[in-house]
């Protein structure tokens, strides 16, 4: 079987975060059309403490229809790196530099219609800086002990797929052991 073939992309929504195309795809003798949202990448941060505390926030997502408690995240401007979108965004949240980074995963978000990867970091060595909140963004901190958060991926307080993600890749490289079931 060969390669899909791309016959022809009409951008139908130009966006402040995302564009939506649809594009013609021949796979072998089919040809379809599909709905993209092309996102230029996000990254999410898990941000330990010393003391095996996490910062999460916890703010109104309106698509959700609730408060949800998740990792500080964001989109990546076109022209930043991954690394450089996440150490913004820890900063603009939760007011923090950290002094180490580490990569714990790179996945798509949702690759049957959307373009999105999402990088999940680990940083640590955090000391407080200010601060900087964008105008929509309404937020509040929320920092637990990294096994009280673990513990509510499993009664389902925690509902955010790249926080659960993050978090369980954290107590990982913690070697943690002591995960629900």
């Amino acid at each position: 079987m060969g390669s899909p073939e791309v016959l022809s992309s009409e951008k139908i929504y130009n966006g402040r975060i995302f564009d939506v195309t649809i594009d013609m795809v021949r796979e072998g003798e089919r040809t379809h059309a599909r709905e993209i949202v092309r996102h230029p990448g996000s990254a999410a941060i898990v941000a330990l403490f010393d003391d095996d505390t996490v910062a999460l926030i916890r703010q109104y997502r309106h698509p959700a229809v609730k408060y949800l408690l998740e990792v500080p995240a964001g989109s990546r401007d076109r022209e930043e790196t991954p690394e450089e979108c996440a150490a913004r965004e820890l900063e603009e949240e939760l007011g923090l530099v950290a002094e180490r980074w580490e990569k714990l995963a790179e996945f798509f978000v949702s690759p049957g219609f959307c373009t999105e990867k999402m990088w999940v970091y680990l940083a640590t060595g955090l000391r407080q800086t200010q601060q900087r909140l964008e105008d929509d963004e309404t937020l509040e901190m929320v920092r637990l002990p990294l096994n009280r958060a673990l513990d509510m991926i499993f009664t389902g307080e925690i509902e955010d797929a790249k926080t659960i993600i993050g978090l369980l890749l954290t107590a990982a490289r913690r070697g943690l052991s002591n995960l629900s079931s």
